[in-house]
């Protein structure tokens, strides 16, 4: 088995910070469908500012909201990149697509691509 990257979303604008219960990640749906993420699917945190990561699992929220918690080390006006995995046997990763959603400063989606493990 082999962990692959399955969507990526680059530079993500957060524009809330939340102490409360969930602490899910809160994602505009549009931003969701574009990267192929399901409700409740893990997904890790990158702050480009800081590096600093974090795990946490996805919700749909408003539109061009992107609310994180507290504990993910990012406030807001911060640009995070958003990576969800998958498990991958060996036969599946030959034909493996990852998603890439690359935002504006808006967190509105720019481009759709696919990264692919061909080389």
């Amino acid at each position: 088995m082999s962990n692959l990257v399955r969507a990526v979303i680059h530079n993500a604008t957060v524009t809330h910070v939340s102490s409360d219960w969930p602490v899910a990640l809160r994602l505009d749906p549009v931003i969701m469908r574009a990267a192929q993420l399901l409700p409740l699917e893990e997904v890790e945190i990158v702050n480009l500012s800081t590096a600093a990561r974090s795990r946490t699992y996805v919700q749909p929220g408003d539109a061009g909201e992107v609310r994180v918690f507290a504990a993910a080390a990012a406030g807001a006006g911060d640009i995070i990149s958003i990576i969800a995995f998958a498990q991958l046997h060996a036969g599946q990763t030959l034909d493996h697509r990852a998603k890439v959603v690359t935002l504006d400063a808006n967190n509105n989606v720019i481009t759709i691509a696919d990264a692919t493990t061909q080389y």
